[in-house]
């Protein structure tokens, strides 16, 4: 896996999980999306990992897990995820796994690395994507936000790539909603 590497976007903790903000403060919003993406990059360790940001703190606490990281010049996830892959490219990774900071159970991703030559992992609602696994070599359209799951594999069908959809797995589990709170706080038994 030495040309293999995680690309995680990850936006600036005090703006992070706006979603929440009906049911927590932003204190507690940015400290769950902290520990969250701080569990993604734990479990892609043995492999390389980037982060890309926007953010100084983020840039910093990136560094103290041992994560590379790239600045993102223009804002928006799709941008990021565009920059990450394109310089992951130029610098020689092979295949990228892309997963977003907030997966419930991220344990166990490196597995994804070997399944297919595109692997797609959508969320429980089978509408956004949460793991991408893609070669460098494939020029592909990033299409994050509504319905992005769809977008992804119609594209990915487009090409000569065998290409793997991994529903019902533990990947699809991200904090979105207030729902997937509720249901992240009955698994651990306790209010975030």
């Amino acid at each position: 896996m030495d040309n293999y590497a995680a690309l995680i976007p990850v936006k600036g903790f005090d703006s992070a999980k706006e979603r929440l903000s009906l049911v927590l403060e932003s204190s507690n919003r940015s400290d769950l999306a902290k520990r969250l993406a701080s569990g993604v990059i734990k479990s892609c360790s043995g492999m390389r990992v980037w982060v890309v940001c926007e953010d100084d703190d983020v840039e910093h606490w990136a560094r103290d897990l041992g994560a590379n990281v790239l600045r993102n010049p223009i804002k928006g996830l799709n941008e990021a995820v565009s920059f990450g892959f394109d310089s992951l490219k130029r610098k020689g990774i092979e295949r990228v796994l892309i997963t977003h900071g907030d997966l419930v159970h991220p344990e166990g991703l490196p597995s994804l690395m070997t399944k297919a030559e595109i692997v797609i992992v959508p969320d429980t609602k089978l509408d956004g994507t949460n793991v991408l696994v893609l070669p460098t070599a494939l020029d592909f359209s990033f299409s994050y936000g509504p319905h992005s799951f769809r977008k992804h594999l119609e594209f990915a069908e487009k090409t000569d790539s065998s290409v793997l959809v991994v529903k019902d797995s533990k990947f699809g589990f991200d904090l979105d909603d207030p729902n997937d709170l509720h249901e992240f706080s009955l698994e651990n038994g306790s209010d975030v």
